[in-house]
């Protein structure tokens, strides 16, 4: 999501109008009360034609990992913005880059940080170069995977793991390129956890959110921290909250989570990670003998939430953003940016891929981006035979209702207000269109609505 719309959701939330202005999507299943004829269907992103978009070209860059996302992209005033990292002679290194269609990529030259006698370079964190600072591995890095938030006091965080000293640390910058570490965080940690973390500002309850890696029975999962400040944080609940369940093939773990705010709904990235479990007693294996033995991928699923605790995920656990084929820059692992980017009708999602498996020693990595229609995380389909859906109670203010709807030969969508309404009638492929509805609207302006499809696929709706 852009800046502007957390801000315009912060708003409403704190005006009372949140639940009114969110589309409703189909990923909700209180959203639908009755149904017939209709198949429920889950979508992917479609990978850009032109990947790798970022890929090693640089000096500094050549010889590492190279360029991946455990990071975050942000649009601000028309510009991508993006905090990417690779490993670079063992250390965790932290570049940025910035583009204005999301295609084409520039390393700015910032001349921050030295690298080989020269600050020509786009770099923004990597070991840290604090005199008052003595960490036990410097030379691991300050910063891995790296959460860019805005502030709302115009300020950014940049939170991450601090490989350096084995917490999990935060640092503050006025323009996202000059950091300065807080240094209590150094020897104390923000909250316990592994060496993945990902986070982001909830609009939601005015707060930080963190998910971090821990262990549980089902091996590598998922838990849920929270901040009103960023600095002191809790943990609603002790363990994790996700995890592989018996829906899951049996070599199935969570290597990590990045979550974002999106219409009313946390929407989650779990990073499936293909290994066995080593960590309950009964398997009687090291870590090193239960990863010998499985193919160590990694690719992305869908998962979302109302309340961080509770999550849902696809009743088929198929990849969201699958690995690629073999021979591609992502046929092995994929790890996403923490939230995507709305352009033109679309939700932009960067990922990292690599060509290699989780152990191996990692080159090749490289950055690409994958295109899904707006809210098409799913959608209410119909064939040749007409279908229908009736919605919950809505509160109207205008009589209007906006689809986001794509149609097929001699197919429509038609939206009708109970009990009394007539039919409107939709045809062709929009993300926004706006279909005045027709009937008496009972005075407190709650009805529900019925939509009938034939040969369409409905994404979407919000009241007006």
């Amino acid at each position: 999501m852009t800046l502007r719309r957390l801000t315009i959701a912060l708003w409403l939330a704190g005006s009372g109008l949140a639940q009114q202005s969110y589309r409703r999507l189909f990923l909700d299943a209180l959203t639908v009360q009755e149904q017939s004829g209709l198949e429920r269907v889950f979508h992917q992103p479609e990978k850009h034609p032109a990947n790798p978009l970022i890929v090693a070209d640089t000096q500094w860059e050549r010889g590492s990992s190279g360029p991946y996302l455990y990071g975050t992209v942000l649009e601000e005033n028309g510009k991508l913005r993006m905090w990417y990292h690779y490993i670079q002679r063992k250390a965790y290194t932290n570049a940025y880059a910035e583009s204005l269609d999301g295609i084409r990529w520039s390393k700015p030259a910032l001349g921050l940080i030295d690298f080989d006698g020269s600050k020509a370079n786009n770099l923004v964190a990597a070991v840290t170069q604090d005199p008052n600072e003595n960490p036990p591995r410097k030379d691991r890095g300050q910063c891995h995977n790296p959460s860019v938030v805005p502030m709302p006091d115009g300020r950014y965080a940049m939170f991450c793991y601090a490989a350096d000293w084995d917490t999990i640390r935060v640092a503050f910058s006025s323009d996202g390129l000059r950091w300065t570490f807080v240094p209590d965080t150094a020897k104390t940690t923000l909250f316990t956890s592994s060496d993945v973390v990902n986070f982001f500002r909830d609009p939601y309850q005015d707060r930080y959110v963190a998910t971090w890696k821990g262990p549980t029975r089902r091996g590598r999962s998922v838990g849920i921290a929270v901040s009103k400040d960023g600095l002191q944080w809790t943990k609603p609940v002790s363990t994790p909250v996700f995890t592989a369940d018996d829906l899951d093939p049996p070599r199935t773990q969570i290597y990590g989570m990045p979550v974002f705010p999106y219409e009313g709904l946390y929407i989650g990235l779990p990073w499936i990670y293909h290994a066995n479990v080593h960590y309950a007693p009964e398997m009687l294996m090291t870590r090193e003998e239960a990863e010998s033995e499985g193919p160590l991928t990694v690719d992305v699923q869908l998962a979302w939430s109302w309340d961080l605790i509770n999550w849902t995920r696809p009743p088929k656990r198929k990849p969201f953003i699958a690995t690629g084929p073999a021979g591609t820059f992502d046929s092995k692992m994929i790890y996403t940016a923490r939230a995507p980017i709305e352009r033109d009708g679309k939700l932009y999602f960067y990922y990292g891929g690599f060509d290699k498996p989780h152990n191996a020693r990692q080159t090749g990595g490289a950055i690409g981006l994958a295109t899904l229609r707006l809210d098409g995380f799913c959608s209410m389909r119909a064939g040749d035979r007409e279908g229908w859906l009736i919605t919950h109670r809505e509160k109207f203010t205008a009589g209007e209702v906006e689809i986001n709807a794509r149609t097929g030969v001699g197919g429509f969508v038609a939206a009708e207000l109970l009990p009394s309404g007539e039919r409107v009638v939709f045809e062709g492929d929009s993300v926004r269109h706006l279909l005045r509805l027709k009937g008496a609207m009972p005075r407190n302006g709650v009805a529900r609505i019925r939509f009938t499809l034939r040969n369409a696929d409905l994404y979407s709706y919000r009241v007006r």
